[in-house]
């Protein structure tokens, strides 16, 4: 007990850093997690106008309700109750049917079907869209079908194939089923992790700590911060429905090093500042907008010119989306060589200006020191003279 009590008072500087990562980095985590584990946005609170009534109206109204993607919350009459029900949040989408819609139909003079979404949802409005076109789509071809059928006195697979004449398959690789969670919360939660590493570096130094027990705890915490990431990632695999369809190596490798490199990150603010933990981490939180300057959340190819190429020179672009590929994609080892050899250098040329700063803060410090020993001397020495 006595050995064991030794051993934590030694490395007692390491228990905020486990705490911080094992518990509130987790823990934090599996909350996100919680919040998103429904992955993927159904029941979508709608509003039906229906003006018409008819045997075409109804059936599109019946799709509508039969769809897991929305939720019915409401019928009326009136075309102001889409609007005044989205003013008040209580539905995402409206569609509004004219009157006569099913005669102007057959008579061929191009009804619409007035669709109204809330730009204030973006995410339901975006999920929605999509839908809508799929399901107006079908009923379109059907009526088309049935028109060719009953004018032309067509087979119903001869008049499908002149209503469609041409045909497409679509796939979406990695992500099929549109899933929110797969594509943003593991970043997310990096994203966080990387910013409570640098956090935890700089409080963890203190003032005349060597470079070697500077250099130690940055390990320390990259480490932790490292194994924390691998067991969120674990959690959301085997819990949460996270796919991993690439290499177990590569993700550990990537994993390692860039929380190490990151750490030091924090190791330099806080050389930098002599040890200033206020200001150091006052620089800490800017870190967090990488997440959106890699194009993690939303295109790089979209953004000023300049983005792209100030994404190049920030680590969370060779980890963070090369992370998603291993899961999503998949790939081997060899594929993330790259990445890897950039975020090697990276931590390499961290810890080699990490100690050239401190060797010259260092410097600067015992000169100070000299230069104040010899005016303390000569002040004394005048002070003899003068007695």
């Amino acid at each position: 007990m006595i050995i064991m009590k030794e051993k934590i008072l030694r490395f007692k500087y390491m228990i905020i850093p486990i705490l911080m990562f094992l518990i509130l980095g987790v823990g934090g985590s599996i909350v996100l997690a919680l919040e998103f584990s429904a992955h993927s946005l159904s029941k979508i609170p709608t509003v039906i106008v229906d003006h018409d009534n008819s045997l075409s109206t109804q059936a599109f109204v019946r799709q509508i309700k039969t769809n897991s993607k929305f939720n019915v919350v409401q019928y009326s009459q009136t075309d102001n109750d889409v609007k005044d029900l989205i003013d008040k949040g209580k539905v995402a989408i409206g569609f509004i049917i004219p009157e006569h819609f099913s005669k102007d139909l057959i008579d061929g003079k191009n009804p619409q079907i007035m669709v109204i979404y809330d730009g204030a949802q973006m995410a339901m409005t975006s999920s929605s869209r999509t839908r809508v076109a799929q399901i107006l789509g079908t009923i379109k071809s059907a009526y088309l079908i049935g028109v060719a059928e009953g004018k032309l006195g067509l087979m119903p697979e001869v008049a499908a194939n002149y209503i469609n004449p041409i045909r497409y398959n679509s796939r979406v690789i990695g992500n099929p089923t549109e899933n929110m969670f797969n594509f943003f919360i593991p970043g997310f939660a990096i994203n966080t992790i990387q910013v409570g590493m640098i956090i935890v570096v700089i409080l963890s130094i203190n003032k005349g700590n060597s470079y070697k027990k500077i250099w130690i705890k940055g390990i320390m915490v990259g480490l932790l911060a490292s194994i924390s990431v691998l067991i969120i990632h674990v959690i959301y695999c085997k819990y949460f429905g996270l796919p991993y369809r690439g290499s177990v190596g590569a993700g550990i490798i990537l994993t390692i090093i860039f929380c190490i490199g990151m750490t030091f990150v924090g190791v330099l603010l806080s050389i930098l500042f002599n040890g200033n933990k206020i200001d150091a981490l006052g620089l800490a939180g800017p870190m967090a907008i990488t997440l959106f300057l890699v194009g993690y959340t939303f295109p790089t190819v979209a953004m000023p010119a300049i983005i792209p190429m100030i994404a190049k020179y920030i680590p969370f672009y060779y980890y963070a989306i090369p992370l998603r590929d291993l899961s999503l994609i998949g790939g081997n080892f060899q594929d993330n060589l790259s990445n890897i050899f950039w975020l090697t250098k990276f931590m390499i040329f961290m810890w080699v200006t990490t100690f050239l700063l401190y060797k010259m803060k260092e410097t600067k410090r015992l000169k100070n020191i000299r230069i104040n020993e010899k005016n303390s001397i000569i002040n004394s020495q005048d002070a003899e003279v003068i007695i």
